[in-house]
């Protein structure tokens, strides 16, 4: 496949489970590269969600602007305050407990719980769908990563032992090389998919 389709983003090394949680957030329908210098902006500047709720000046709006999305920005602040208030300013994991947190859904959920704690979780976003509709000649739509057929089978391909090491390596490859202009000819997979 030539050079490495690894990314070395920060938010995959960081043992700060807010920051964790927050880069996650932030990756909800945007690129990777993208939310890189909006996530290191925003690390140097809170450690923890009682960090955002005192920010009198506000200065979480501005640092997340260039992410766009700007319902993202309230849907956080009643996340942090959340966090906050409630739990003490720490991060659950319970998956039924983050998945009642303001602004959070079971995409957030499944890559934390993943990345951080290597729980057997599915990835089912655009990139990876792309891909399994490409190599499985399976019909994919707007709505495709709704449907319960492709995460059945990203479920199946999932590694059980190695959810983290797969998942990062999912992410990369469909983003990398299975992304929306195929680099077929680097694949070492087209022998075996049914797009090549």
């Amino acid at each position: 496949m030539g050079e490495s389709v690894y990314q070395d983003f920060p938010w995959r090394k960081t043992s700060n489970l807010f920051h964790a949680l927050t880069a996650e957030i932030f990756l909800q329908r945007t690129k990777a590269n993208q939310v890189l210098p909006v996530y290191r902006n925003f690390t140097r500047t809170y450690e923890d969600p009682s960090d955002v709720i005192n920010d009198g000046k506000k200065e979480y709006e501005t640092i997340l602007e260039p992410l766009g999305l700007k319902w993202r920005i309230p849907l956080f602040y009643n996340l942090c305050k959340e966090l906050t208030e409630e739990y003490g300013g720490k991060v659950p994991v319970d998956r039924e407990i983050l998945l009642s947190l303001p602004g959070i859904g079971d995409y957030v959920v499944s890559a934390f719980l993943s990345f951080h704690f290597n729980e057997p979780l599915p990835l089912v976003d655009a990139n990876t769908v792309r891909f399994v509709g490409r190599f499985f000649k399976l019909e994919t739509g707007p709505e495709s990563r709704r449907d319960r057929k492709f995460k059945g089978v990203i479920e199946e391909l999932l590694s059980k032992r190695y959810s983290r090491r797969f998942n990062y390596a999912f992410l990369d490859f469909s983003m990398n090389i299975c992304s929306t202009a195929p680099k077929c000819e680097e694949c070492k997979l087209r022998r075996k998919c049914k797009f090549y």
